[in-house]
């Protein structure tokens, strides 16, 4: 079976999956403001959970992430706050003026078009090849991503309809792998949707550019980390006319087809984070204490 059969099978599929979503845009608001007001007294009522966001549009990423089922949200929501505790490297420091993270961003390492794709979703767009092993750690690329997802998440758009993503490989070497290996690459994603997900996001559709034949072997190895659903929701493609049938030219980066260099629209990015730094950085006053947590609350040791 040829790859472009594959897509468009896998297209029809996530058309179907887009259209039982439909949930999520059309909400009740009264059933909204309701549920909010549940999940408020409830984060507020655990000892362990120190300095949590309660505004509506924060709780509202959890509520509308899991269809407004109560439990699964306060579990969703405890496995985040658990999730920035122990893992400071990915979620902790989101400083846009932090030097790898600034130098990263700027060149467009991941960035969101401004434009929505077909469906009306946000498409995040990332050159992977930026990254550069001899001057970039690890925890650059953490936090680049995650500095981006918490500034997205307070979009309203993106918490109903979910992301969309672009991901360009072709400047991906051995050397990148050998920096951020199959662990580290694991808990990169634990940012976002994989079988133990930890953050709010909806991963609608992730198109892989320009992979290298010869790392091909991490493409599938990188699948391995997701869960079933997403693996049937990631599209390889071979060259920009099968991107094209996806994404309209204009809303593309100028050297893949549309008006604006992936520069200038790094650059808009980089600007909007900083407005959002104080921010960001107060992230961290949230924190998670195992030793208040309550004894009858179901623990999640998959997070």
């Amino acid at each position: 079976m040829s790859e472009n059969t594959m897509n468009k099978r896998k297209e029809t599929k996530t058309q179907k999956e887009s259209n039982n979503d439909e949930t999520l845009v059309h909400e009740d608001e009264k059933m909204a403001e309701s549920m909010v007001i549940e999940l408020r007294e409830w984060v507020t009522a655990q000892p362990h959970l120190i300095n949590p966001r309660i505004d509506d549009c924060f709780l509202l990423r959890f509520l509308r992430h899991q269809k407004y089922n109560l439990a699964k949200s306060q579990c969703l929501l405890e496995k985040y706050m658990k999730a920035r505790t122990k893992l400071p490297q990915c979620f902790q420091q989101l400083d846009i003026e932090d030097p790898g993270v600034v130098d990263l961003l700027s060149n467009g390492y991941v960035f969101p078009l401004p434009e929505k794709d077909r469906d009306g979703r946000v498409t995040v767009f990332g050159i992977a090849g930026i990254m550069d092993p001899r001057r970039h750690k690890p925890r650059d690329s953490y936090r680049a991503y995650v500095a981006t997802f918490e500034a997205l998440l307070d979009d309203e758009v993106v918490q109903r309809k979910g992301l969309s993503y672009i991901f360009d490989q072709a400047d991906f070497q051995l050397s990148h792998f050998t920096i951020v290996g199959p662990k580290e690459l694991q808990l990169l994603m634990s940012t976002g949707q994989v079988k133990s997900k930890v953050m709010p996001i909806c991963h609608r559709r992730i198109h892989w550019l320009n992979m290298p034949k010869h790392l091909l072997f991490i493409y599938e190895l990188f699948k391995k980390l997701l869960s079933k659903k997403i693996q049937e929701r990631m599209v390889v493609h071979w060259n920009l006319e099968t991107l094209h049938s996806h994404f309209p030219r204009n809303m593309l980066p100028k050297e893949y087809g549309g008006e604006h260099s992936v520069k200038e629209l790094a650059g808009r990015w980089v600007e909007t984070l900083r407005k959002k730094r104080d921010y960001l950085l107060s992230l961290d006053q949230m924190q998670y204490d195992e030793s208040k947590r309550p004894s009858q609350w179901p623990n999640n040791n998959d997070s």
